[in-house]
């Protein structure tokens, strides 16, 4: 065994001696929450809101016919269905002329007025006030947007015993990461907060119609499921995308999903032999703090950190060949090296867009001193 090997033997040996007299804790708490909200009611109302606008600017009226019978001095127009009236309740006629004229005491007078009181118009009232609710509801849900939040908290302390030496850590990590998801939606200019906000504006509209306002001072009732097969509501495209939109809000499910995990417990895995392992390669480089010690080169900790890097992969595989580990650490170097080349990459990419900003920002000065030397 020569002297380099007798070396590797030695630290190899106080590596193990370090390992075995350790005694180490790694607390571990998480807190994962996720809410990912199905945002597709949106789309729904949305694409429905221009079909119900066209339905209130030009909404089904029907005539009611007021029938009273008056003297005839209040009588404002005499139509047929008054003499009809008339030849049916003779009682009525006062006196007949002798040129035939008749002349009545009463005729029936008849008042036709426009009513909007239809039941496609009280169907229409009934999907806005319930559009309206389903809005309001689903928005108090889902807010704006979608969102996670990730916390790690780890907490390692250890202490061990080589010779005479005592060496104690204490380490806290604490992560934490936040994010809001599906704040803007493929396809589409607009934020979720900004539809939301553009349609409560035209559902708010739309109550102040005449229909609506009309209906609402009726005090007509809801209509209910099934919806009638009307003429209107099966023919007319308007009322078709309307009662689309009824059948959606009437069978809504929930597509949120909601994600929640607490963890609070005392990690003996692979991960506090990660932690441990670092520990003994801290040590190993503070080692050099000893006034006795030789200085610890780079070399020399590249050595150790390779040593212990291929005593771990032993541990886990002690199968595996010589010519396996090299193509791993070929691999990993590989990778590594294209990693920073991208690193760099883009390192060099913002400072060239900087030092153009920069010029360009220069020559429009100049520019403008230029035009002032000039008047």
């Amino acid at each position: 065994m020569d002297k380099e090997e007798q070396v590797i033997l030695e630290e190899s040996l106080s590596n193990d001696l370090f390992l075995n007299n350790m005694n180490s804790i790694l607390s571990v708490k998480t807190d994962y929450e996720k809410k990912e909200y199905d945002y597709k009611w949106i789309d729904m109302i949305d694409e429905t809101l221009p079909y119900l606008d066209n339905i209130l600017r030009n909404p089904k009226r029907f005539i009611i016919n007021e029938e009273e019978v008056v003297q005839v001095e209040k009588s404002k127009k005499v139509t047929v269905e008054s003499i009809i009236h008339l030849t049916q309740h003779t009682n009525y006629i006062q006196k007949i002329e002798d040129n035939g004229d008749v002349k009545p005491s009463k005729i029936l007078n008849i008042n036709k007025e426009e009513s909007l009181d239809t039941y496609e118009n009280r169907f229409i009232f009934t999907l806005i006030n319930n559009t309206r609710t389903f809005f309001e509801q689903r928005s108090a849900v889902t807010g704006d947007y979608s969102y996670f939040k990730d916390k790690k908290a780890l907490k390692y302390e250890a202490n061990t015993v080589i010779g005479t030496e005592e060496v104690e850590v204490s380490l806290d990590i604490t992560s934490r990461k936040e994010a809001k998801l599906n704040q803007e939606q493929k396809d589409s200019k607009e934020t979720i907060s900004d539809r939301l906000k553009r349609i409560k504006t035209q559902l708010d509209g739309f109550t102040g119609t005449e229909l609506m306002q009309t209906l609402a001072k009726l005090h007509v009732p809801p209509v209910r499921s099934p919806i009638r097969k009307t003429n209107v509501i099966l023919k007319n495209p308007n009322f078709q995308k309307a009662e689309t939109l009824w059948n959606y809000i009437q069978s809504f499910q929930e597509g949120d999903v909601h994600e929640n995990e607490h963890k609070d417990y005392y990690d003996d895995s692979s991960l506090k032999k990660q932690y441990d392992e670092a520990f003994l390669m801290i040590y190993q480089a503070n080692k050099q703090l000893d006034h006795k010690a030789k200085e610890l080169t780079q070399a020399k900790l590249l050595s150790q950190t390779l040593n212990r890097m291929i005593e771990n992969i032993l541990d886990s595989n002690y199968e595996i060949t010589e010519k396996e580990i090299k193509e791993l650490f070929e691999k990993q170097l590989r990778l590594i090296k294209k990693a920073n080349e991208e690193k760099k990459k883009k390192i060099k990419k913002l400072l060239l867009d900087k030092l153009q900003q920069e010029q360009e920002y220069y020559q429009k000065e100049w520019e403008l001193l230029e035009e002032i030397k000039i008047c």
